[in-house]
């Protein structure tokens, strides 16, 4: 794919303030718009255009993303959970990928009504929405009901919302089975922003967190916190590219490699 340029810069208000109703109607009214139905690499350009031109919106970006359409072209996974699906531009980027490498089912949670309709509507212009589903609610809610419908092990999972909440949404997803040994976990935005919580926990030794959850354990309060699963043991290196507005940044991957045989201690 051709290469982009800069977005608009990233101000004090960078989202939900029309900006996602002004995208649709910017690709409603394009002059390319026929040429978009069905075919996912126009309906980005589009959506590129947009953040180009008009506002700037808060996608993952031509560069990094392809650390992620690379890892799914060489693994070819058959499911991917999506955590933060915002206008669904990263929906359609890997969700292309994903469906052209044989995968059957791409889930993307969104937490905003507004947003969910816009990605809706523009996957179903690319042609994936028999490929992507968008799961609207709160991420945990989302994610609880997944399991209890029977979902198990994910071959990816991406995170790509509230950069405070990577740590506790990965230790969800461990608790709920969706991560265990083959997993690939990926994080955005991990060197502009990034959650030093999120990369010390997932490069520690199964024994140290052992020690930590034990100690989280009985310090817990009762609000909505993950402990995770301190067995699983995860390979991780950072991908550096360029953000979409063209600042340095990245994308950390986790490959889960094992699970620890440790008894966690009494």
């Amino acid at each position: 794919m051709a290469k982009t340029m800069p977005y608009k810069p990233e101000e004090e208000i960078y989202c939900n303030d029309g900006r996602e109703q002004r995208l649709i109607k910017f690709v409603h009214n394009h002059p390319k718009y026929s040429d978009m139905r069905g075919s996912p690499e126009a309906v980005l350009a589009a959506i590129d255009e947009f953040g180009c031109k008009e506002d700037f919106l808060m996608n993952v970006g031509q560069e990094k993303g392809k650390v992620v359409t690379n890892i799914i072209a060489q693994t070819k996974p058959k499911s991917f959970l999506e955590i933060g699906g915002y206008v669904g531009f990263s929906a359609i980027l890997f969700g292309n990928e994903f469906r052209k490498s044989g995968g059957q089912k791409y889930l993307s949670l969104e937490l905003n009504p507004a947003f969910a309709s816009v990605a809706r509507e523009l996957i179903a212009l690319a042609g994936l929405d028999q490929t992507v589903e968008i799961i609207e609610g709160p991420c945990r809610d989302s994610l609880r009901k997944l399991q209890q419908q029977g979902a198990g092990q994910f071959d990816v999972i991406f995170i790509d919302h509230a950069k405070v909440l990577y740590l506790n949404e990965l230790k969800l997803c461990e608790e709920l089975g969706f991560v265990k040994p083959g997993t690939t976990v990926m994080a955005d935005d991990m060197v502009r922003q990034g959650n030093p919580g999120y990369s010390a926990y997932v490069r520690d030794t199964p024994s140290s967190k052992k020690q930590k959850h034990e100690s989280e354990m009985r310090s817990r309060a009762e609000e909505d916190v993950s402990l995770g699963n301190p067995d699983l043991v995860y390979e991780t290196s950072m991908f550096d590219g360029l953000d979409p507005c063209g600042t340095q940044d990245g994308v950390e991957v986790s490959w889960c490699i094992g699970e620890s045989e440790l008894e966690i201690l009494n």
